[in-house]
């Protein structure tokens, strides 16, 4: 018999593999796309606690200070006036020392300042406050879900 042609009687001998790396290269690339969605959880059994919600909220209410549109600060409810200017600065800063009088340490005041505020506008309010000791909170308005 002449090995260089195929009888037949004899059985093939060779595999054929190629449906088998099929099968393969799709089962990995359905591995690859679900593996990522599959959240891998840990379920875990915490303790009971008695503990407090209201125990987390800050002692005492925070001074809320406002930078408006054009520069103009305002301390709670009170205008005080352009930030930038100097006497401004001063009635600004003896008001922050008057309510820090009145209250216990630590001070916290939330800063609220409008978009289209300039920066300059709003550097003598934080520098003010940090010569104060005062504990600041830049309030942002959150991204509203579309």
């Amino acid at each position: 018999m002449d090995n260089s042609q195929w009888n037949e009687i004899e059985p093939l001998s060779d595999i054929n593999v190629t449906p088998f790396v099929d099968v393969l290269l799709v089962l990995l690339i359905i591995f690859m796309i679900t593996a990522p969605i599959i959240n891998h959880v840990i379920q875990v059994d915490l303790p009971k606690d008695t503990y407090n919600q209201d125990k987390m909220k800050p002692v005492q209410e925070p001074l809320r200070i406002v930078l408006d549109r054009e520069g103009v600060v305002y301390v709670g409810e009170t205008r005080i006036g352009d930030s930038l200017k100097e006497s401004n600065q001063e009635i600004f800063q003896k008001s922050i020392r008057l309510w820090a009088e009145k209250k216990k340490p630590p001070w916290i005041v939330d800063v609220e300042a409008d978009e289209a505020v300039r920066y300059g506008a709003m550097v003598p309010v934080v520098a003010r406050l940090k010569e104060l000791g005062v504990s600041m909170n830049l309030v942002i308005q959150p991204k509203s879900k579309k």
